[in-house]
């Protein structure tokens, strides 16, 4: 740990990564790390099951496979075979215990137990899966009429699957100067990480920070990173917790970080995630990330930077199934520079707070389904920078997104 913190002493990000190391939890984000689910694997399973099943039920291969075959899992092994046919990889075992439980933690399948119960893939309890069929998403995905919108659907279950993190992260290449592209070892070592206690503000920080060091530095931190992360240092104790594995890590940074790649949101450009202006992104070729609605922003409002405060799309990208929703999204209308610590209240919701009122000097953000859970913005008391004169139009355009994407 200090030869970590001696690389360069009173560096933020060296700080917390040697924090982040020592937690439990330093692995952030999981999925099945080999798995490596591509986006091409993914369309053609969802398609060979719609293909096969439909919107029907199918019995899977229980237990390990040793050769035998069970007669209920017939539709199953057409699937493996014809997987494997369409692919050159997929096996009895690997579809149902490494691809079916991220899928469905996407959100395209659901799973059930003996009885025929549903398993709830949230709760995190381990059960026995019987039977499996699409999901409603999963359906939707089969029966698409574009690639752009399979790609959008994909690009929610990797969402999803990551507790929002591509949202979080298309918000930071659309909106921050500082940012246009992430490359693995940022993923890896700041924006995987999903603990409560560290906040998107304190991301940025720290991206500032690791970025601050030299290539020299770089390579003396994984190097002490790998030596730590070493799970033979523990093994001897014969306890879990205390094990730390480099190479798990990354492999799980790695196959989400392909997930990334393939969504509508961003693309890989010299091995560096960057916003998706191709043909099947959400970002126009002629948009530079963002930056005329964020700096009609600053000129409508008659504001400044501040680097306490964070711009924030009301509606989200998620919204968006074109390119044209996504500009709709990308209006200084839909844009509040927010105090950070407000901001995380947004981010700590998964920025489900969209419908905006005004009762000066309160601006109240409510969720869709629910008035359960209202964030207040106090303009008066800078929770907020921005002008009284323009809440009205942001009030108005508000509405306007809520009936085209929300329908109300």
């Amino acid at each position: 740990m200090k030869a970590i913190e001696r690389i360069e002493p009173r560096n933020l990000f060296l700080n917390y990564i040697v924090d982040r190391i020592q937690d439990e939890d330093y692995r952030g984000y999981q999925c099945s790390q080999h798995n490596r689910l591509t986006y091409d694997f993914f369309k053609k399973l969802i398609l060979t099951t719609y293909k096969f099943v439909g919107e029907g039920r199918f019995a899977v291969h229980v237990g390990d496979d040793c050769g035998e075959r069970q007669c209920l899992a017939a539709t199953y092994y057409q699937i493996v075979a014809e997987m494997k046919n369409l692919t050159g990889k997929c096996t009895v075992n690997s579809l149902k215990k490494n691809t079916f439980p991220d899928v469905a933690r996407m959100g395209f399948l659901n799973r059930f137990d003996r009885r025929g119960e549903k398993i709830i893939e949230s709760s995190g309890k381990r059960s026995h899966v019987y039977f499996v069929a699409l999901s409603d998403l999963g359906i939707r995905f089969a029966q698409a009429q574009s690639e752009f919108e399979r790609r959008k659907y994909f690009t929610d279950g990797v969402d999803a699957i990551t507790k929002s993190s591509a949202s979080e992260l298309v918000e930071l290449l659309s909106t921050d100067d500082r940012f246009d592209s992430i490359d693995i070892n940022e993923f890896m070592l700041i924006l995987s990480d999903d603990r409560p206690n560290i906040s998107y503000n304190d991301k940025i920080q720290y991206l500032i920070g690791y970025r601050s060091l030299d290539g020299i530095q770089k390579r003396k931190l994984m190097e002490q990173l790998k030596l730590y992360c070493n799970p033979d240092n523990v093994r001897k104790f014969d306890d879990k917790r205390l094990m730390r594995d480099f190479h798990n890590w990354k492999n799980e940074a790695q196959q989400i970080f392909c997930l990334l790649s393939n969504s509508t949101y961003f693309k890989v450009l010299d091995d560096k995630l960057v916003l998706n202006n191709s043909n099947y992104g959400l970002f126009m070729h002629s948009a530079k990330r963002g930056s005329s609605a964020k700096l009609e922003y600053f000129r409508k409002h008659d504001i400044r930077k501040n680097t306490n405060y964070e711009l924030h799309h009301i509606v989200p990208f998620s919204k968006a199934f074109s390119q044209n929703d996504a500009q709709l999204i990308d209006d200084e209308r839909n844009l509040i520079y927010l105090h950070h610590d407000k901001h995380a209240e947004f981010t700590n919701t998964n920025n489900v707070n969209v419908r905006v009122s005004y009762n000066r000097p309160i601006l109240s953000f409510v969720q869709i389904d629910t008035i359960s859970h209202i964030i207040t913005v106090n303009v008066e008391n800078k929770d907020a920078l921005l002008s009284a004169t323009r809440i009205n139009e942001m009030v108005e355009y508000n509405k306007r997104l809520l009936q085209k994407f929300y329908h109300i």
